[in-house]
Formats: structure tokens, sequence, C-alpha cells
């Protein structure tokens, strides 16, 4: 098991973004173009044409995101939300491919702690979720003491 955390994470989203658009390609490029490295990725599943996705950063990229926001926001007509000073944490074991529950298990800590989940990506054996750094602390100490 082992639990890594990353701070000043910035959360990029974009909400009701139409389906039929390119936009989060057209997004990902000029934020890669403006070199901005990306890291979790989201989408959420179209309703009605439209979906939502975001993405984390570094929140020193920040300056750069916003001089890239005005060419996204005449490419797609969306605009980026960003909620600055968060932090990562990953929690990666082999024991989630043979464990029934484990991600149950995670969610069930970040909720009993009220931990505001900002984004959540998987991998076969890891779960990153991005939080609110006030809750980071407490949300480490509880999965080091639940899974270690």
């Amino acid at each position: 098991m082992k639990i890594e955390v990353t701070e000043n994470v910035s959360a990029v989203s974009f909400n009701n973004v139409p389906l039929n658009k390119t936009i989060m390609e057209d997004t990902l490029k000029c934020v890669a173009d403006a070199g901005i490295n990306v890291d979790m990725i989201s989408m959420t599943a179209p309703t009605s044409e439209i979906f939502s996705f975001g993405f984390t950063m570094n929140d020193e990229d920040t300056p750069k995101l916003l001089g890239v926001v005005k060419k996204l926001r005449d490419m797609g007509g969306v605009s980026p939300m960003i909620n600055g000073s968060n932090r990562k944490i990953v929690i990666k074991t082999g024991e989630m491919t043979e464990t029934i529950g484990f991600a149950a298990k995670v969610f069930n800590i970040l909720n009993r702690l009220e931990a505001m989940i900002l984004l959540i990506t998987t991998g076969v054996d890891e779960i990153s979720v991005l939080i609110r750094d006030a809750d980071a602390d407490a949300v480490v100490a509880a999965f080091e003491k639940e899974f270690k």
C-alpha cells in the first residue's frame, strides 16, 4: 500500500459543453501549447448532448491558464472554473484488484470525514482523489490507519 500526496493542485472544470464539438480536445491542446502539465482528467457521461470535463494542474500554472482562457472562450464558448490550493491523494495498492469493496471503504472514509471531493480518477490499482487542502491531513491520517 502506498499513499501519495501532492499539494498545491488546481481543479479546472468546464461545464455544459456541447457534445458535438471538439472542445475537450481543443482545450487540452491549448493548455499543452501554453506549457501546462495536466494530471487527472475526468469527463462525465453525456446527458442531452451536453457533458462536463475537468483536469488538474499545479497551482503555479494558473497565470498560464488565465492567458489562454480568452482563446478557449472564443473557440468553444466555454470558460473554466478554477479551484486552487487543493491536495491530490493517491492510494495505490494491488489490493484493489483482489478485494471487493475496496473503493467503498475509501469513499466511506471520505464521507465520514465530510471531505469535499473535487475530482476522482482511478486506475487498475489506484484511486486518486482531489480534495480541499483543509480536509487533507485528516483524510491521509484516516487512510493510513485503515489501510496500513
